[in-house]
Order: C-alpha cells, then structure tokens, then sequence
C-alpha cells in the first residue's frame, strides 16, 4: 500500500489485519483503565474519551499504529495507595506540562544521557512487581461470588482466570483480554454482586467534571507520581519508542521522532486532565503488540479510537457493566501486567551488573511502594560501580538501549 493510499485511510476498507492490530494492545489498555475505574472511580467517559481521541490523533499524525496506554507508574501507586481521581489526573497535568517544555525546548537529546538502560528496566520491574503483589492482594481481599447456593471461591475464579489467559494468549482472531472480559462479565451477571455504583447502570455519557488542584494535593503528587513515572515515560515511551518504530516500521516512522513523542505525550495529558481523565502515553511495548498482531497502518488506530469513543458514550453503562466482573478476575488482569511489564527486564539478565542495579531499582520500590526511592537507590548503585573502577552499567549506555529496545521489539 502507498504512503498515499495510507493517508486516504478514513476512504479505505479496514483490513483485517487492521482489525486485529487495532486490539493487540488491549491487554494493557483495558485492565489498567478497568481497575482505576472500578477501584479509584475514575470517570469511565473521561477515561475513554481521552483515549479514543489521543489513539486517533496520533495515528494521524504518526501515520503507524501508535499506542496509548495509561501511565503505568501512576496506575500502580494510585491503585496501591487508593488515590483520588482528582490526585491522579493532577499528576498527568504535572507531567503533561514537563514534557510538552521538554519537547517545546529541545530539551530530549542531553536528557535522553542520563538515563542507562539498567535503571530504566529496574523501574519496569518495579512497577511489574508492584502490579503483581496488587492483583494478589485483590485475589486474597475479594469475596467468593454466589452462584445460587454455590459459592465461587475468589483464588478458584483467579486460577480459572489465569488458564484462560493462557490457553488465548497465542490467539490472534480472539484476544486474550477480550475472551477473559467477556468470561468475567458472564461470570459475574450469573452470580450475586454489590450494589451498582454512584453513577447508575443508564446508557449515556457520565457528565465531565474539570480539575482544580491545590497547592498541596500538586505537591503531593510530584513526588509520589510524577517523579517516578518521569523516568519511565521519558526512558520507555520517548526514547526507547522512537528506537521501536524506527526497527519495526523503518521510513514508515520517520514523524516518529523523540521531541514529536514527548510534545505528544505533555499536550495530551495537559489537554486530558482538565476534565479528570486519566493520563496516558505511547510505549514501545504496545507498538510492538499493534505489529506483532498486523497493524501495518494508522487505520489500527482509528479503530481502536473508534471504540473507545463508543465506551465513552455509553460511559454511564460501563460503570454498571464492570460492576458484573468479579474482582478476581480484575486481578488477573493486573497480574498479568505487571509479570509482562516486569519481565521487560530479560535483555540484561546476562549482564550481571546491569542486572543488580535494575534488581535493587525494582525490589527497593517494591518494598516502599516508592518508585522515586528505587530511582535514586539505581543511581547510587550505579555510582559506586564507576567508584570502584569497574566497567559499570553505564558504559555503552547507547548501544545497550538500542540492542534491548530491538530485543524488546521482536516481532
């Protein structure tokens, strides 16, 4: 197909191949966005107007099947820590805001230095880590599900859920996510479940409230938030993005730049968090997910941006719908994340100090819950490693990060 026959795409019939790439990324998307939603309250018409839109304009601008995930640092502190919409949506604002300066001032490339490839994996393993324990803790926290006079034990469903998961992994005409959504759902609308949530089961969009942070909630969440997930975004959905695009999809991606994906990034969270949306990213993982399933073309994206806008006008419904989805079955879904997102961590498993220094990233911000905390500790690892005149993690530091992001963009 032409580069011009692409840019035609809204006049060109979908492909299959369009249809399936357009969902291979769920299996991020949805849990994440399932979870803040049902756990944090977050607006369902917020979060999925925010995310069709975002997947729609980027595919036109990128002219690739560009991702959009939820902010995965975010997502996981705010879901361990219970965090208010309100607070979450103030640290998109926060990091939106970074980023568009970033990319406004050509500010990428000497940032893009600092950051080694250890200490970047040591976060995604962290954050993995920190979805897993989560997704355990709900098994573990959640009631059995009443099925008439039987009653389904929560570990029962979690295992069930998990060789479901399994079993459809490999599946590309019925995607994991979608077959363990949908088991769930059924599951759930044959058992007995809690009362409908604030909001109310009718079809219709949920009214978008705007933002308006204090001095104190911003200050809170710089620190707990922002700082964290700065390092991730800028190391996996800035730098290690463009890599990914670059290797996939060659003159293709040409728009995909470092400084167009961080202004990308901070206009669409500054735009998003006004009306408590959730802030989202692209990511080098979930380009990889849209290739491996066949999106060739930004049509992948329009499609999966179709969809969401369709959530977020039936965003009163979705409220009542995932009340149907037992928690256990929200919990696999985590796990599942955070073993996927942890496990980005294998390109340097042979590399015995670059793998101590991602170890101590992720076990320190697993233990507190802090990933700013296993941020710095990388840091001083990696100091004492130059102190003591070893070759140290940040030696080839360009080289590592280009091999791991080809690694990691295996189709």
């Amino acid at each position: 197909m032409t580069a011009e026959a692409r840019a035609r795409g809204f006049h060109s019939p979908f492909s299959r191949l369009d249809v399936a790439g357009a969902f291979g990324d769920i299996g991020v998307l949805l849990p994440i966005a399932i979870a803040l939603i049902s756990l944090n309250h977050m607006n369902p018409t917020a979060v999925f107007l925010a995310a069709g839109l975002a997947y729609i304009l980027a595919g036109a601008y990128f002219r690739i099947p560009m991702a959009v995930q939820p902010f995965k640092a975010v997502a996981a502190i705010a879901l361990a820590s219970s965090l208010a919409p309100s607070s979450i949506a103030s640290a998109g604002l926060l990091l939106g805001l970074l980023l568009a300066v970033i990319g406004a001032t050509k500010l990428v490339t000497p940032l893009a230095r600092l950051f080694s490839v250890p200490i970047i994996r040591g976060i995604q393993l962290g954050l993995g880590l920190i979805l897993l324990r989560e997704g355990i803790r709900l098994v573990f926290e959640s009631k059995a599900l009443s099925l008439g006079s039987f009653a389904l034990p929560s570990w029962a469903m979690a295992f069930a859920g998990t060789a479901l998961l399994v079993v459809f992994l490999p599946s590309k005409r019925f995607p994991a996510a979608l077959v363990l959504l949908g088991a769930g759902a059924l599951l759930g609308a044959f058992g007995t479940h809690p009362a409908v949530p604030q909001g109310g089961t009718g079809w219709g969009p949920m009214r978008l409230e705007l933002l308006s942070p204090s001095l104190a909630q911003l200050k809170k969440v710089l620190v707990l938030l922002v700082l964290p997930q700065f390092a991730l975004t800028f190391g996996n959905s800035v730098v290690a993005t463009e890599n990914t695009a670059r290797v996939l999809y060659g003159s293709e991606a040409r728009r995909v730049t470092a400084r167009a994906l961080s202004l990308s990034i901070g206009l669409m969270n500054v735009t998003s968090s006004l009306f408590l949306a959730a802030p989202t990213c692209h990511g080098s993982g979930g380009i990889t997910a849209h290739y491996k399933f066949g999106g060739r073309t930004p049509k992948s994206s329009y499609i999966i941006g179709g969809a969401c806008l369709v959530l977020a006008l039936f965003g009163r419904a979705a409220v009542g719908i995932l009340n149907f989805i037992p928690t256990a079955v929200l919990a696999v879904f985590l796990g599942y994340v955070g073993v996927q997102h942890g496990a980005l961590v294998r390109d340097i498993v042979s590399k015995k100090k670059q793998l101590l220094v991602a170890a101590a990233v992720g076990v320190v911000s697993l233990l507190a819950t802090n990933l700013t905390l296993g941020f710095l500790v990388g840091f001083l690892v990696e100091g004492l490693f130059r102190v003591f005149g070893t070759s140290g993690p940040r030696r080839a530091v360009a080289e590592n990060r280009d091999a791991g992001t080809r690694e990691e963009a295996r189709p």
